[in-house]
């Protein structure tokens, strides 16, 4: 992985333009044959009287005025600029595009004195100005478009087009675009304009921006391949000193880096080591983008990391120093951006997975991760190669493959296709959201026994769940209480839904439908229940279903909106009651029912010379069934009305006795006597 110091840094990165600290070396070396072109396309639509955000004096117009002017004053000898604009003649005029100042060399005044009287007033045709751009560089190499604007093309025309036919009739353009101000959608619409021709996206949203995007992307035309920086072989960039400028001074070595040699300086945290030559222990270490080594005059080897690339370059230390070396790290800058659809906002939840495939010009190394992380981490310098970049977040999941050549300077976007879906459970519109709810997620899958598949759950009050794009099927469930719904989810959406439980708690209490007072059976007398009431609860929505049960004096339940059967029973008696019940949501249920039963009490007079303690009772009710058993010898009983048979086993011998307790004659308590 990064160090700390190098995924600090990269961290720091802004989109695509700001993707790497370059420093732009705008010094002139000596000039090359064919000296650089650019081309310069100046936003002269009415949108750019309009102000970048939190700017509140002056137009978006004159602050990229002034940033050019700051920019090409650093223009390098020999440099060929032209200036376009579009939109700046006419209002509704699709082809008013102009060629303002052809492409020659000249100082900056030549472009700046008519950008000056440039009075924005039409529409954006960005594809046509690319177009004729392209046609006003024909036969230059290298050269460069510098896209400058604050809008996507609003004259019903695709750039994408246009830039490819850039790309392919003219593959050594490259197009920069500083876009100001632009909203996400828009930009996702010229996003393939640099992506398609090798240029960068600065993604210009306030003004201390400007100031750095727009010397970065006119250093960047200047710098194109062919032009000044590519002066010497990449062999004696990277291996030779240029021994007649150094300065007078002790010798040594003065060390930077680029990724490739037509790169531009890199301003990252090198990991530096020189080796003596024949010595494996280092002479030299340190840290920094450039760094000065004390050493004799003599052969060494420089070692150079940056991320995960590393470079080695043998030198030779002249006795006037320091001696510069210029190492190419023949490696690209990768940027991973995990997006659930093209205009959402990063995914900084998804984890991010590196592979390199293959290495350029060499053979597939093991098939191993090269980097498992966040993607807000996701900042590399990687050797020059071909990889395999998977983004994941719960469910939803995608790859890419890359090929980085050296140089490159690369944001990529991972569009997941993914949506979110954020649940809670309420009992009534507008309510709190409930604990205890368990919530399930589930697809369609025709080879599952009943055609769905449950792909996820959460018990959280409040669930959020990554999907995939498509139709699912939510279940909200609180014990036997089921709630479903459907839901579709796009790429890029956040589904927020309140499962609307409607529930309602039911307590269920007993007492005795007629019994009188009888001072024997305390519990004879009307009024509540002392004993266990066994309650099972039926939803009577549909196919008579159980939703709960349980056993205690007075059973509370919560239960759905609905109808209910209501069963109730004295523990494993048979005195047993059934009703039905409507419940509202949000409602608190009491239901009283009341049982038909009488006290009984068994007694047995054994005479005097066959006393035994020696006891066991046992009541059937008359198909035969036991009803209680008990080996009191005076057991006190709740029996529903019915027939029975009583027999008391004594131990010597069976005595049987029947029983018969009318529906409605409960005016007193039983007693049963044997013999």
């Amino acid at each position: 992985m990064l160090t700390a110091m190098h995924s600090a840094h990269l961290r720091s990165w802004t989109r695509l333009g700001r993707a790497l600290a370059l420093v732009v070396a705008m010094a002139a070396p000596a000039q090359a044959a064919d000296a650089p072109a650019a081309m310069i396309i100046f936003d002269g639509s009415g949108s750019m009287w309009g102000r970048l955000e939190g700017e509140k004096k002056s137009a978006k117009l004159d602050l990229a005025r002034d940033a050019l002017r700051a920019a090409l004053q650093k223009l390098p000898a020999g440099a060929k600029t032209g200036l376009m604009s579009f939109g700046h003649r006419r209002a509704g005029d699709c082809s008013d595009i102009e060629v303002i100042a052809p492409v020659a060399e000249g100082e900056a005044g030549r472009i700046m004195t008519p950008l000056d009287k440039l009075n924005p007033r039409g529409k954006g045709p960005i594809t046509g100005a690319l177009r004729d751009a392209a046609k006003a560089l024909a036969g230059m190499t290298p050269a460069s478009i510098v896209l400058i604007h604050d809008n996507a093309d609003n004259c019903r025309a695709d750039p994408c087009e246009a830039a490819s036919e850039i790309a392919a009739s003219a593959p050594k353009i490259k197009v920069h675009l500083l876009a100001l101000g632009l909203e996400r959608e828009e930009l996702a619409r010229v996003a393939c304009i640099p992506k398609l021709t090798g240029g960068m996206l600065f993604d210009i949203k306030d003004q201390a921006a400007l100031a750095g995007a727009f010397t970065q992307a006119i250093g960047l035309a200047y710098l194109n391949q062919g032009g000044p920086a590519a002066t010497a072989a990449p062999e004696t960039l990277a291996s030779t000193p240029a021994t007649a400028a150094n300065p007078a001074g002790p010798p040594g070595l003065k060390l930077s880096a680029r990724l490739a040699p037509n790169s531009a300086a890199l301003a990252l945290p090198i990991q530096w080591r020189v080796f003596k030559a024949g010595n494996p222990a280092p002479v030299f270490a340190a840290t920094g983008s450039t760094v000065t080594a004390p050493l004799d005059v003599g052969a060494y080897t420089v070692e150079a990391r940056a991320g995960f690339a590393t470079a080695t370059r043998p030198v030779e230390v002249a006795a006037q120093g320091p001696t510069p070396l210029d190492v190419s790290m023949e490696a690209a800058a990768l940027r991973v951006i995990v997006r659930d659809a093209a205009d959402a906002a990063p995914a900084a939840g998804a984890l991010v997975t590196l592979t390199q495939l293959t290495p350029a010009g060499g053979t597939a190394p093991p098939a191993r991760p090269l980097w498992i992380g966040p993607a807000g981490d996701a900042d590399f310098v990687l050797p020059a190669g071909t990889y395999k970049v998977r983004s994941s977040e719960s469910l939803a999941a995608r790859e890419e493959t890359l090929v980085l050549a050296a140089g490159t300077i690369l944001d990529q976007d991972v569009i997941t296709g993914a949506g979110r879906l954020e649940l809670t459970a309420v009992t009534k519109p507008d309510g709190d959201p409930l604990d205890g709810v368990t919530f399930l997620i589930s697809k369609d899958d025709p080879e599952a026994p009943d055609g769905r598949r449950e792909i996820a759950r959460s018990a959280s009050q409040r669930a959020a769940f990554v999907l995939p794009s498509g139709t699912y099927y939510v279940t909200a469930r609180l014990g036997a209480i089921d709630v479903r719904q459907r839901a579709g989810i796009s790429a890029g959406d956040v589904v927020k839904r309140a499962v609307v439980m409607g529930l309602a708690k039911l307590t269920v209490g007993a007492e005795f439908a007629s019994a009188k007072k009888d001072t024997n059976l305390k519990d004879s007398s009307p009024g509540p229940l002392k004993w266990p009431l066994s309650v099972r609860i039926l939803s009577l929505e549909g196919e008579p279903r159980e939703v709960a049960r349980a056993t205690a004096l007075t059973p509370e339940f919560t239960v759905a909106a609905g109808r209910y059967r209501v069963e109730a029973a004295i523990g494993a008696l048979n005195i047993k009651t059934t009703q039905e019940i409507d419940v509202e949501a949000g409602a608190a249920r009491r239901l009283t029912v009341k049982l038909d039963a009488a006290p009984v009490s068994l007694r047995y007079q054994p005479p005097a010379a066959a006393a035994s303690t020696d006891l066991m009772w046992d009541v059937r009710d008359g198909a035969g069934a036991l009803v209680v058993r008990s080996a009191q010898a005076n057991p006190k009983l709740m029996l529903a009305p019915g027939h029975y048979l009583v027999r008391l086993d004594t131990g010597g011998e069976r005595l049987e006795k029947s029983l018969d307790l009318p529906a409605d004659g409960f005016s007193k308590a039983v007693e049963l006597s044997l013999p």
